[in-house]
């Protein structure tokens, strides 16, 4: 612990002795060629990067890395970042970092003094720009023009050095090294793919390769191996199929075994559903199943029957209804049969009521029927007879009352074609009723059918019938009521209806508009 607390204290003060000695400048210094620079960074050159306890740690991770170029440190998170440029390389990446230094590397570096910093193609060339210059030590190439740099060690006499005998190339640990003139070539072993400088295993696997197509590829370092799937024997580079299902198996009593490569397969019998290695009966009746919609489903083992309804002929999946009702039946002699499928029903004719099979007749009479409030009703077998009453006329259901039989009589002997109305005494029929009216006793019998003059019937205008009367056979004859006076055959007129009721006549007669008009009678 003593030795360990006396080295971390040289090294501090080594450094601080280092960092005291170099011209601290801002991010304005920046092109300047100096050492270290607070508050400015090195970016896009990065490519390892520490947590170090103390900032002289960073120094001795940089000298540890050859490509190692110059470093960036966070004093206050304690972050070393190794760059594999200087800002001189890299001037348009130098920018402005708060809490970082940039440091530039002096140990094991040989300055280039007005070179650049990839200043060749080769190590040679390097000697030719460098002149009596000519050093021994460590510079960076850059072949490519892309910065893509590698770093060599140039010993600046004229013997070629060999980088791969001293193992000073940066060819990868899965490369051959090759040694040339002035420099070497790395070239990645077989299995591996890269530049030589950087060498990736193939994953033979993903591409072409020599496994069964029923083995899998298992890719390792530089090569891969191969082994049969599951199911499959041999050696790996022939695989042949294992045929499970003539031996041991573990498919279902009720399923069949199918071999498959690879492997085998078990499905359930017809009628048994499962996945093969447990096989359970199917209920069909509970889902698809054949029967016909008029027939009974019934489970079996594996399967299931139809059977019919009673009612219907066929073999269960195809099921046709019996028509009872063309053969014997149960119905009554006042019923008619009615088939449906499966079975037959009995209705009772109209005018019966019943099962069908017991039918007795409704005596409508008694309960609701047609017929007329002027009518008599007569029940009949199956049905019942309306008839209107006398004094009525009509089908029944409708009675009309016959004016023979409904009528007023008129009377007065006023009425009359002989009577002579005085002046100053007329009468009139303004306030008539409407109706049917006969002519009796001394009023006459008829009403007469020729002109009868003025001041006649106790009125001024007297009235008459305007042509012949009508026979029993023309029942209700419309005709026109005349009035006349002194100068005219009608002065006025109104319409009438009229009746031969065989031995009289009966007149429906409407008051009359004016109070000088009345209808007359005569024998």
């Amino acid at each position: 612990m003593q030795v360990k607390g006396m080295l971390w204290i040289f090294q501090n003060l080594r450094f601080l002795l280092f960092a005291s000695a170099m011209e601290f400048v801002t991010a304005d210094d920046q092109c300047r060629n100096n050492v270290y620079i607070e508050g400015m960074a090195l970016r896009c050159s990065v490519f390892k990067r520490w947590s170090v306890a103390a900032p002289h740690l960073c120094d001795v991770k940089c000298g540890q890395e050859i490509t190692c170029q110059s470093y960036n440190y966070n004093q206050k998170y304690q972050i070393c970042e190794l760059n594999n440029r200087t800002k001189e390389a890299r001037p348009e990446n130098f920018l402005s970092a708060p809490a970082w230094f940039y440091i530039r590397r002096l140990n094991g570096r040989a300055p280039l003094g007005s070179i650049p910093e990839l200043p060749a193609l080769s190590c040679r060339e390097i000697k030719d720009s460098e002149g009596k210059h000519t050093i021994s030590g460590k510079y960076w190439l850059d072949p490519t023009g892309k910065g893509k740099a590698k770093l060599i060690y140039c010993n600046m006499v004229n013997e070629d050095m060999d980088e791969c005998k001293f193992n000073i190339s940066d060819c990868d640990v899965n490369a051959n090294c090759t040694n040339t003139y002035g420099s070497y070539k790395c070239t990645c072993k077989v299995g591996y793919t890269g530049d030589g400088h950087s060498c990736s295993d193939i994953d033979e696997c993903k591409g072409n390769h020599s496994c069964h197509m029923n083995a899998i590829c298992t890719n390792t370092k530089g090569s891969y191996v191969c082994t049969c799937h599951r199911g499959y024997t041999e050696n790996g580079r022939g695989c042949t199929d294992i045929n499970e299902c003539k031996g041991n198996h573990s498919c279902h009593v009720n399923a069949t075994c199918m071999n498959t490569l690879g492997s085998h397969a078990c499905q359930c019998h017809a009628g048994y559903t499962g996945n093969g290695q447990n096989c359970s009966d199917i209920d069909e009746c509970k889902g698809n199943h054949s029967c016909h919609l008029n027939a009974t489903c019934t489970n079996i083992n594996g399967s299931y029957l139809c059977e019919c309804h009673l009612g219907f002929n066929g073999n269960g999946q195809s099921c046709t209804d019996i028509d009872e009702c063309k053969g014997n039946r149960s119905c009554h002699v006042n019923a008619t049969c009615v088939n449906t499928l499966g079975s037959h029903v009995c209705q009772c004719h109209a005018g019966y009521t019943g099962n069908g099979r017991n039918c007795t007749d409704i005596d409508e009479c008694t309960g609701n029927h047609s017929c007329h409030v002027n009518a008599s009703c007569t029940n009949t077998n199956g049905s019942y007879l309306c008839e209107c009453q006398p004094g009525f006329n009509g089908n029944g259901q409708n009675c009309k009352a016959d004016p023979c039989y409904h009528y007023k009589n008129l009377t007065d002997a006023n009425r009359k074609i002989t009577y002579v109305t005085p002046h100053g005494s007329e009468l009139c029929d303004k306030q008539l009723p409407e109706g049917w009216y006969r002519f009796v006793g001394a009023a006459g019998t008829k009403m007469p059918t020729t002109r009868v003059p003025a001041y006649r019937c106790g009125t001024h205008w007297s009235g008459w019938l305007d042509g012949a009367p009508p026979t029993v056979e023309d029942g209700e004859v419309r005709k026109v009521v005349c009035f006349s006076d002194r100068s005219t055959g009608c002065r006025h007129s109104v319409l009438s209806f009229v009746k031969n009721c065989s031995s009289y006549f009966i007149y429906k007669l409407y008051p009359t508009s004016s109070c000088a008009s009345r209808y007359c009678g005569t024998d």
